[in-house]
């Protein structure tokens, strides 16, 4: 990539990553368009979760990673798992108002922080969750709240690490409308790893395969119809 297209949000060249001699990524070479929806896809292990943490600044790697933000320049990131200690009592409420009480906006009355978080949760359709305990919600529910803190302030980018993991079908379905909703009427720009390609064909504009090194690169049928596609095994 010698010119930097206007038009990309992120663009990565030369990507690679050695952890204790092992090579993780080589030569990885990516774009992720304005507004655009792009999957990370590939087998278990493959350096999806890697090149994810090298892009946030995590991950010590070769080669140039640039951002080219017209806007806030904010990153939002919703990890695959979260570890936490699941039987403490503690409801969504104040769940987000730990994570999110540094921020200028929640400096003030409890009311006032709560009318604030029942609006970023309204914002992924899970207002009704406020009050619940977080041990007990499900997969899918859990990752709405965390995609409506990752939402606050609102990214330019976001980073999603599997969201369909563990999620029924009419989870994922709903998720897939919550990020189509995100580009379309929020204009932000989505790269995810996701191993599903029925939400990979609904949902994104490109896909790129990655088992260390890319082997596909390009529109989301392109990989459905590869013969690439038969050389791995996916989730």
């Amino acid at each position: 990539m010698s010119d930097m297209d206007e038009h990309n949000l992120l663009e990565i060249d030369g990507l690679s990553v050695a952890l204790r001699g092992n090579r993780i990524l080589e030569d990885i070479n990516l774009c992720v368009p304005k507004g655009h929806i792009h999957a990370l896809t590939g087998p278990n292990g493959a350096g999806k979760t890697t090149l994810m943490r090298s892009i946030m600044g995590g991950m010590p790697h070769k080669g140039t990673i640039r951002f080219l933000f017209r806007e806030s320049g904010r990153v939002g990131y919703v990890p695959q798992f979260l570890d936490f200690d699941h039987s403490v009592p503690i409801t969504v409420f104040d769940f987000l108002f730990l994570m999110l009480k540094k921020m200028p906006v929640f400096l003030g009355r409890r009311r006032a922080m709560r009318a604030k978080i029942e609006e970023l949760l309204t914002a992924t359709d899970c207002a009704h969750l406020i009050d619940r305990c977080v041990g007990q919600l499900s997969g899918g529910e859990f990752r709405r709240v965390l995609l409506a803190q990752a939402l606050t302030p609102k990214p330019e980018l976001l980073l999603l690490d599997e969201p369909a993991s563990n999620i029924d079908e009419v989870g994922i379905r709903h998720f897939e409308e919550m990020l189509l909703n995100l580009r379309e009427e929020h204009g932000i720009t989505i790269l995810m790893v996701c191993h599903s390609m029925d939400m990979i064909s609904r949902t994104c504009d490109a896909v790129t395969a990655v088992n260390r090194k890319i082997f596909y690169d390009g529109p989301t049928q392109g990989l459905d119809h590869s013969d690439l596609l038969q050389q791995y095994t996916f989730l």
